[in-house]
This record gives structure tokens, sequence and C-alpha cells, in this order.
């Protein structure tokens, strides 16, 4: 059973088993399911979803789903653990820590761990976002653009106070960091076994005001290339490495399944230099699902692009070949969430998708597609 529940970072904030997401977010979930397919094709007796929250598991309960098929309340607990802010910062510390000691010479090239702060006491707000000048302010439990605001030194208004002593009241701190100039967004994409940590590959994605809108769909050695115009190869390297070993650490045992760490590149004082871990995505993500789609349903010539769909086994067109021996697609195309709010406009623009990966009916409001990649990307 395949599940794409996109409202799991907000079940995972709330935290409580009866909560009711957005509607939005839910008929996002019911216009693209089946999402995950492309990710990773479920067995009959295994539930395979985006994300596990104490949400879905009640839902499944009472679809009647065996126990046996879901998750403990303490596995859910641990993934919400795992899921704070907090282990992002760590897994900052942890890269630092790690290039100090494989070349403190690329330290100067990563971001400072001063620019992270989680405070638990609002007064110590104020100070903060003084000393930083601008500011990002992020619920600890909270991805996707969602529980962000942004603040000014001299400019916190009272409703930007109200709402960070409600995140403190409900989820113990608030994440302050200090707004940065940021050039490009990527992530490295991991998968948490039973004994190992393995780098599932690279994403190169693009947002508006925080909010998610596509991936580029590219071979990694074409992502790598274009992070390292801007960083020194060995500093990817190295924060690769670092990142495998945090996760042996942190995450062996308690966590199975994929782990997206998100990270920019950002311009300062003249020098570009890289933010790991802005976030750790404790479950699947839209870089993933990318990726999957460039290395095995991707084919295409300099005509045209094609996708093979899962549990599909006949080829595209004779001519086609697989992304990665056509040179013509790598880093062209992107994959991207549309929305309308009117109800059977994707319907009718249906046609001028390249392809999509969700089916697109009169209702439709969501859905995922490939369109040409914006150069500006």
């Amino acid at each position: 059973m395949n599940i794409f529940n996109p409202e799991h970072d907000l079940c995972m904030a709330n935290g409580d088993a009866n909560f009711v997401p957005p509607a939005s977010a839910l008929e996002f979930g019911k216009d693209c399911a089946g999402l995950t397919r492309w990710i990773d094709q479920s067995s009959d007796n295994e539930v395979v979803p985006w994300g596990w929250d104490a949400v879905l598991k009640r839902r499944l309960q009472k679809e009647g789903v065996p126990g046996a098929m879901l998750p403990s309340d303490a596995d859910i607990a641990e993934i919400r653990r795992l899921s704070h802010r907090r282990n992002a910062v760590n897994a900052s510390v942890y890269v630092n820590d790690f290039q100090a000691n494989a070349d403190a010479r690329l330290l100067k090239h990563l971001r400072s761990i001063s620019y992270v702060r989680e405070i638990t006491d609002i007064n110590a707000l104020t100070p903060v976002v003084e000393e930083f000048g601008d500011a990002v302010l992020k619920a600890p439990l909270s991805g996707s653009g969602k529980g962000l605001r942004w603040a000014r030194c001299n400019e916190l208004s009272a409703s930007d106070l109200g709402w960070n002593r409600n995140v403190i009241a409900k989820q113990g701190s608030l994440m302050v960091e200090k707004r940065l100039e940021i050039v490009q967004d990527f992530a490295m994409l991991f998968h948490v076994g039973r004994s190992e940590v393995s780098f599932e590959g690279y994403s190169l994605f693009f947002n508006d005001n925080g909010i998610y809108k596509g991936n580029v769909l590219a071979s990694d050695a074409h992502i790598f290339s274009r992070i390292s115009c801007y960083v020194p190869n060995e500093l990817i390297i190295n924060v690769k490495a670092a990142l495998e070993n945090y996760l042996g650490c942190e995450f062996l045992g308690k966590y199975a399944g994929y782990v997206g760490a998100d990270m920019f590149i950002y311009e300062e004082d003249g020098e570009y230099r890289l933010a790991p871990v802005g976030e750790l995505n404790v479950r699947m993500t839209m870089g993933l699902l990318a990726r999957r789609l460039y290395d095995r349903h991707l084919y295409g010539n300099p005509q045209q692009i094609k996708l093979l769909h899962p549990g599909v086994s006949e080829l595209p067109a004779s001519d086609m070949k697989p992304a990665d021996q056509t040179p013509d697609l790598d880093g062209q195309y992107a994959m991207c969430v549309e929305y309308s709010p009117v109800p059977g406009k994707l319907y009718s623009e249906k046609e001028e998708f390249l392809e999509t990966l969700t089916e697109i009916t009169p209702a439709s409001r969501y859905a995922v597609v490939v369109r040409r990649a914006d150069v500006s990307h």
C-alpha cells in the first residue's frame, strides 16, 4: 500500500493522533495519491507512506490495516524526536567538527554554527534578532516552508511576538537563524537501513519564499558540478561523509527509511559558503522523487521525453534511451508541483505539460508534472 500524505509535517508538529489537517493538505494528498509508487513499489503486506505520524497510524487502524503493518507508538515518538530542528543543528555541528578534523582550511566555506540559535524564553528573541539584523524564525517541528516567519531588527510586531510565544508554548522552543542571501538550494539524500546508511544521491530544488516549487531533473554529476561552482569539491564530499557518519550514530536502530538533508549555498562578504543541514526531513522528499525519476523513469531523445510509469514494463519508443545515456536530458527538465484554485483549470491545461506523474481530472487542483527547466534555476 503506497500512501502520499503531504500533511505529514503538520501532523508531526501537532503530535495529536486526533489532529485534523487543513483541507488543502488533504486535497493535495488526494489529487496526487500514489506518488510514492515512483520511489518505492510496496508489496501487498506492507505500507509505504510519505512519512509516518500518529494521524496516519490512527487512520489506517480505523481502516482495518493489521497492527503488524504499522509502527509502534514508540517508533512514531522517535521519528518526531528525530524530526526536531535541534537535530539539524546537531548535525551541522557534527559536519563542522568533521571538517575541522579533515582539513580546517576549508572551514571558512561553511556557515558558522553561531548563525543558528534555539531559544526557550521569548525575552531572548529580541537580542538575537538585533544581533543577526535579519532573521528567520522557525518552529522546531515544521517543514516544507510551513512554520516560518521573517524578522528584522527593531521590527518585531505584536503579531510576531504572539506567534513566537505560541510556538514556544506548544513546542518548547523556537529556532532563530541569521537570514542569508541564498544562491542555490540543494539536498543530500540518504536511506537508513537495518545495519547501514546509504547515500541515495543529490537533489537540486527551487522554492518561492520558502515554499517548495520544484526540482531540476539531473544526474548526480550535473548537480555536483553546479554546487562545486561555489565551494570546493572536497568540502562537498566531506559534508556527505560526515552526514553518513552522523546518521549512522544517531538514526541506526531508531528509524528505518529515507532522510533528506536540505542545504544551501549563500553569498556573504563577496564569498560563497555552504550551510549544511538547514533541515533534516525524516521521510520521503520531493527531491528523492526527482532523483528516482531521473535515474529510473526518464527516457528521451533530442525531440521529446517520456516517463516509464511504475509497474509498466513496456519501454518507450525504440529511439528513446534512459536519461543517463542521453546528455540532452541532463538538467534540461524540471519536476514541478502545480496548483490552481479553480477546479478544471489544470485539466484544461494538461496537454501543456510534457509529462504528468499524477492523474489530472476535471476536479484536480494539484498535480505533479514535468516541464522544461527554467534556466534561472
